[in-house]
């Protein structure tokens, strides 16, 4: 802080906080914090077949514990034989299903969310469809509803697409939710674009190098609120050199990909009254409200309070115009 002299007032913590008072121990982890870092640092793993089959389960077990999504499935476009590949879903009765043994061909639906996607916006919700579940071998139509589909793209193109319904319980489209799963995904492409030899079955069994991505997703993962300064001391680069790195790697600035870090905490800590706006922006990583705001507003095209409050069918049109 400045003073009105022009000079910076210091703080002697010594004074302030004398060496016999005690020091409050660290709070442990929420359960929502602890999925994400679980999730966020297995990317961060030398990739191989494993690391990514594990990573890819519990990016399915987060859209629905965290986030609340009732039923989801991840599939990913194996773009030479136009197919799209089962990964993990939700069975009948709303339990975590491999479905690794399951393709389709990819059709006009997967194109258009595509294409939607690269035009901005996050998801597509098509009504009245046939829901579909996994049973003992067979595919079969539990009824019929909304499928939201987000895609998860990569700087390189698209990667896959999330897929979830409601047939459990028949409930309505939850734009908060999606606005959340939009969030992972946009992160999940991101860090899975260096992969993308390990995403399918039939690839290549070959181990790339750790990459700036990987060692920057570590870092922010650990502390979320380290600036682009203190990520390349940690990293032994100089701030210039790591940010073209990143961004050739990444197609995205570090500042960027932050923020869309930052965003997905800041979505598992607020409550549902926007009460706790301060608090929960501030444990997201943002240095300030002032700046959360700033960076919402720009992806929202809201204020936090007036996105978070508004009545859920209204949010629709706020929804679509996220650039990813």
């Amino acid at each position: 802080m400045m003073t009105s002299s022009g000079t910076r007032r210091r703080i002697d913590w010594d004074v302030i906080l004398p060496s016999t008072q005690q020091l409050s121990a660290p709070a442990t982890p929420a359960t929502a914090e602890a999925r994400f870092a679980t999730l966020t640092a297995e990317v961060t793993e030398v990739p191989s077949p494993t690391t990514l089959a594990r990573m890819l389960l519990h990016a399915v077990e987060f859209t629905r514990v965290v986030i609340g999504l009732e039923r989801t499935g991840l599939y990913l476009l194996d773009e030479e034989n136009q197919v799209m590949v089962g990964t993990f879903g939700t069975d009948a009765h709303g339990q975590t299903a491999d479905e690794h043994m399951l393709t389709y061909r990819v059709g006009a639906l997967d194109r258009e969310v595509f294409a939607r996607a690269e035009m901005g916006h996050p998801w597509t919700v098509y009504e009245d469809c046939p829901l579909i579940t996994q049973s003992d071998g067979d595919t079969r139509i539990v009824g019929r509803g909304w499928v939201a589909c987000t895609a998860v793209r990569g700087p390189c193109g698209p990667l896959g697409i999330l897929f979830n319904d409601s047939a459990l319980t028949h409930a309505p489209l939850d734009e908060a939710k999606q606005s959340q799963a939009a969030i992972l995904c946009s992160l999940l492409g991101r860090a899975l674009e260096p992969c993308r030899s390990f995403l399918l079955a039939s690839a290549a069994n070959r181990t790339p190098a750790r990459g700036i991505v990987q060692d920057v997703t570590e870092l922010l993962v650990r502390d979320p609120s380290l600036s682009c300064d203190d990520l390349a001391k940690d990293l032994s680069l100089s701030p210039r050199r790591l940010a073209r790195a990143f961004r050739r790697e990444a197609n995205t600035s570090i500042v960027e990909y932050r923020n869309d870090m930052r965003l997905t905490r800041f979505f598992e800590r607020f409550d549902s009254t926007a009460q706790n706006l301060l608090d929960a922006a501030l444990a997201a990583g943002f240095g300030s409200y002032a700046q959360f705001h700033r960076v919402f507003r720009a992806r929202f095209g809201q204020s936090p309070r007036e996105y978070l409050l508004q009545p859920r069918q209204g949010r629709a049109s706020a929804n679509r115009a996220i650039a990813k």
